[in-house]
This record gives C-alpha cells, sequence and structure tokens, in this order.
C-alpha cells in the first residue's frame, strides 16, 4: 500500500480530533489581521469606483507636490560660450553661509533656501572645471559657468571586408 499518512504534514490524532472548529479558525484570523486592513466603510466612501481612483490619485499627487516643494527656484540658461545660474537669495547675510560647488554635468548649491538644505541643478551641456564665476547683486546670486568647447573625438578605424565571389 502507498504511505498516504506520511505524507500529510500533521500526526494521525489531530485527525481524529476535531480541533480545527470554524470559530476558532475566524477569530485567529480577526486577531492576526486586526488593525491591518481599514474597514469597509474607510475604503468604499462612494459606489463609484472611478470617483474613489481619481479621489486617491488626487490625495497621492498632492502629497508627492508638497515634498518637492523646497522654496528654491534656480533659472539656468546657456549662451554660447556659459552656462549661467540665477536663484534669488536674501537676506543678505546668507551670502556668507552659500556653498557652490559643480562639475562636468552638475552644479551643486549648498545651505539653500535653509542650513543644511543641498540643490543640485542639472545642466544642459559640459561644462570646464576651471573658469567658474559667481556674483551676488540686487538679491541675486549669478553662476557663469564656462562650456567645454574642446571634447575630445575618438577616430574609429573602419575595416573594409570584400566578399569573395
Amino acid at each position: 500500500m502507498f504511505p498516504w499518512s506520511k505524507m500529510f504534514p500533521f500526526p494521525k490524532e489531530y485527525m481524529k480530533d476535531d480541533i480545527f472548529k470554524q470559530t476558532d479558525v475566524e477569530g485567529m484570523m480577526n486577531k492576526a489581521m486586526k488593525n491591518k486592513i481599514p474597514a469597509p466603510h474607510q475604503m468604499l466612501d462612494s459606489t463609484n469606483f472611478f470617483e474613489q481612483s481619481f479621489d486617491m490619485l488626487n490625495r497621492i499627487q498632492s502629497k508627492k507636490k508638497k515634498h518637492k516643494k523646497t522654496g528654491f527656484d534656480a533659472n539656468v540658461f546657456e549662451t554660447h560660450e556659459d552656462v549661467i545660474i540665477r536663484f534669488p537669495l536674501s537676506p543678505e547675510e546668507k551670502i556668507l553661509e552659500l556653498k557652490t560647488t559643480h562639475d562636468t554635468t552638475t552644479c551643486y548649491i549648498e545651505n539653500v533656501p535653509h542650513n543644511g538644505n543641498k540643490q543640485s541643478i542639472k545642466l544642459p551641456c559640459t561644462v570646464k572645471s576651471n573658469g567658474t564665476k559667481a556674483i551676488y547683486k540686487n538679491g541675486i546670486v549669478e553662476i557663469k559657468i564656462p562650456k567645454e568647447t574642446n571634447i575630445p573625438l575618438t577616430k574609429i578605424p573602419i575595416e573594409i571586408l570584400k566578399h569573395k565571389k
């Protein structure tokens, strides 16, 4: 005979007694799931599924917008020779706390609009590592970064293969 009883994970004495009653299982599940899933009346305020979906989407997007707003607004544009970043800074005393750095693709501005904040601004093109100038005038900081004009080019030799006829 095939040993079916050995394949079942519970011993035979569990199977003889009716120890798992439906009310016990429901009680254990309710205890385990308590406060994990919101009550049905909290989930379904309306009978319109699409209305609920749009409401939920709007709530999520408004939370994201609140987190994104840092109070920092910089204008970035480029001329033939420079990339220029302009942003307002007030009061004038904050200029001493301002720290700016950049690499070839990104400009980093620290302590704006508040101490401890770090802003990163993606530059529209590659820039040189030297020659950057910053000016503070009439409540506006202007950073001029020279563009990299000598981008190294690598020659690629082309091998010509001839087909044999």
